[in-house]
Order: C-alpha cells, then sequence, then structure tokens
C-alpha cells in the first residue's frame, strides 16, 4: 500500500540587502503563512566591485566585511522562512555574479519558481554593469516571480472589486 504525500515546491530566493531584496524575501513569507508547504534554497548575491590596484589586505578586508553582513542577513531571513513554515535546505553567499549560480542551480534542482526583488536599473548601469536579474528572467527555464521595491500589502474590500464586462460575472462569495 502507498502512502500519500503531499508534495512539496522547490523554489529558489534570491536576496540582497536592498529593499529588493526584502520585499522578496518578505513575499514569500506571506504565501508560507498562507499554506504554501515548499523547500527554499536561498541565495544571498552582492555584485562586488573592487579596484583592481586594491591590496590583498584591503581587498580581503572588503570581503570579510560583506561576508559578514551577509550572514546576518541569511540568519534574518532563514529564521523567517522558517517560522512561515518553510524548509530551508540550502542556503548560499555569492560575492560575485550571481547570474552563474542561480542557473547551476535552477539546472539541478528543476526549481517551481525563482523568487527575487529586482529594481530598474539606468541605461548607463546596464551599459556598464549588466542587468544580472533580466538576465535571469530570461536564460531560465522555471517560472519567475518579480518583486519591486517598496511593495506593502494592503487589505482590499473585495465589494468595490466587481466586473463589469465579464461574461460569466456573479457573485461566488
Amino acid at each position: 500500500m502507498k502512502t500519500c504525500e503531499i508534495e512539496r515546491c522547490r523554489i529558489i530566493l534570491v536576496i540582497d540587502d536592498t529593499e529588493c531584496g526584502r520585499v522578496a524575501a518578505e513575499r514569500l513569507v506571506f504565501f508560507g503563512k498562507a499554506g504554501l508547504k515548499a523547500d527554499v534554497y536561498l541565495v544571498f548575491g552582492v555584485d562586488v566591485e573592487i579596484s583592481p590596484i586594491t591590496s590583498y589586505e584591503k581587498e580581503m578586508k572588503i570581503y570579510t566585511k560583506l561576508r559578514l553582513k551577509a550572514s546576518n542577513y541569511v540568519e534574518f531571513y532563514k529564521d523567517r522562512l522558517e517560522e512561515a513554515g518553510f524548509e530551508v535546505k540550502k542556503v548560499k553567499i555569492v560575492l560575485g555574479n550571481i547570474l552563474e549560480e542561480v542557473l547551476k542551480l535552477e539546472k539541478v534542482l528543476n526549481p517551481d519558481v525563482i523568487v527575487f526583488g529586482m529594481e530598474k536599473k539606468g541605461f548607463l548601469k546596464r551599459l556598464i554593469h549588466g542587468d544580472t536579474y533580466r538576465e535571469i528572467i530570461f536564460e531560465t527555464r522555471s517560472p519567475v516571480m518579480v518583486c519591486k521595491p517598496g511593495y506593502e500589502r494592503k487589505e482590499v474590500d473585495y465589494e468595490k472589486v466587481k466586473c463589469f464586462r465579464c461574461a460569466l460575472a456573479g457573485d461566488y462569495g
């Protein structure tokens, strides 16, 4: 006799230390509290721009400081996700190009969704640094949920939400 086991989603959550990263993590926490069961693979990414003439000692100080800061963010959001009912399977801190890491993880995991926060970059920034998140959207085969900065969930009066021209409009509540 087979036992019926509820299948869990696989989610890759890509965050950073910006408002976009916070919104992405908090959206996922909300879904967890709403009942979504998933295994989360947390990727914390920081694009590092260090001058090529920086001394080795100074470079190591910068990397150490970034790793410490990243560890604090990761621990905070790992706890938040676990409180919401998710199982955080793996945590990666990437200093540099996160696109490669996300593409590798996606090949191995075949996730149900990739969640990340994204801020629109100006032309000059895109020209100089590229647009990693845009590449994630178009280079991956998995569905992608993009979270924008500044989003806060608000309560809705469902009486005001009506479909006036729908063929099957009706009250299904």
